[in-house]
């Protein structure tokens, strides 16, 4: 081997090694094998929402950040409907049941009640839901500013393939006056009786996800009963599913992530707008309980439950933060 070739394997060798010490390597795993694969050892941690992170924590591992530390008042789960849906009354008595249900579970003389819904709606132990649920905010409406602060993300990253412009837009403003209807939110939330629907309304939510337990709470205590409304309710595995549905015209109206609703409504074109939020934080990155600092993650395997959403983004400041890379394993 001549020296040329020796000098140009030895560069590659060390280069491949910066690479590895400086770089956080990400897969992608659905919430429930991530716990899975966390057991077995076979990642070094994740990001995800809870119930998920308390879950990791009582399987040995350990909170290494909560995403109120990394992003505070990050947006997460929304209420959104299909511009298909006409019922704009209906609407109101949604958002109206899903902001007397979010006071419910916000007042504390409420607590074991709400811990009560919690473990009937995610089917875990009560002080499991009860270490979850402090580490969620409830909230009624996205925050407009980190909402905006996220799409500038998705942009940045590359994540968005088609151009606000292709889908009749002419820039950033009128998209997000089309994407988010606060005035329906507004009308609904200052009402003191529910506004009235005796129509049909076909309202899509994700499993057992505990960022939104509004959705159940309505139920149980009534609130959705009040409006008068005919109801059905469709259980989806992830937010991706949930726009799918959409897609296919199988719901009106739907409790589901803000990462799948923007990306989906922007990639694929499925026209939904959002009327209210329905949790902002919620998620941390778990990890195994050698890992003891940000600079520890280099060269570790870190789960994610995809590209383009909030935990990708969450893993993806704190990287930057301390000069690290993403990379995908």
């Amino acid at each position: 081997m001549d020296l040329r070739l020796i000098l140009i394997v030895v560069v590659s060798v060390l280069t491949l090694g910066c690479t590895q010490d400086e770089g956080i390597y990400v897969v992608k795993l659905s919430p429930p094998d991530m716990i899975e694969q966390f057991k077995l050892k076979q990642i070094d941690g994740f990001v995800a929402w809870e119930p998920f992170v308390t879950k990791g924590v009582g399987i040995g591992g350990k909170v290494l950040m909560a995403s109120s530390d990394i992003w505070k008042h990050h947006p997460c789960c929304v209420v959104a409907y299909s511009v298909e849906f006409r019922g704009e009354e209906a609407l109101k008595s949604i958002v109206w049941a899903h902001v007397k249900a979010t006071e419910f579970i916000n007042d504390g003389k409420n607590r074991e009640k709400v811990i009560g819904y919690a473990s009937e709606f995610t089917g875990l132990e009560r002080d499991v839901v009860a270490k979850a649920i402090d580490n969620i905010e409830y909230t009624t409406y996205p925050d407009e500013k980190e909402f905006k602060f996220y799409f500038e993300k998705l942009k940045k990253y590359g994540l968005l393939t088609r151009k606000l412009i292709d889908l009749g837009f002419k820039d950033d403003g009128e998209f997000f006056s089309d994407f988010l209807r606060k005035d329906i939110y507004e009308s609904a939330k200052g009402m003191n009786d529910p506004p009235k629907y005796n129509g049909k309304v076909r309202i899509g939510y994700l499993t057992a996800d505990l960022h939104q337990l509004a959705l159940y709470v309505a139920v149980r205590e009534g609130y959705l009963d009040e409006t008068g409304m005919d109801y059905e309710l469709k259980q989806y595995k992830n937010g991706v599913a949930v726009m799918e549905a959409f897609k296919a015209g199988e719901i009106d109206v739907a409790y589901l992530g803000g990462a799948p609703a923007t990306l989906k409504r922007i990639n694929d074109n499925i026209k939904i707008r959002i009327i209210a939020g329905a949790n902002n934080e919620g998620s941390a990155i778990v990890v195994q309980k050698d890992i003891n600092s940000i600079e520890d993650l280099k060269g570790k395997t870190i789960a994610i439950p995809g590209y383009g959403t909030v935990q990708d983004f969450l893993l993806r400041i704190v990287a930057e933060k301390y000069g690290m890379q993403v990379v995908s394993k």
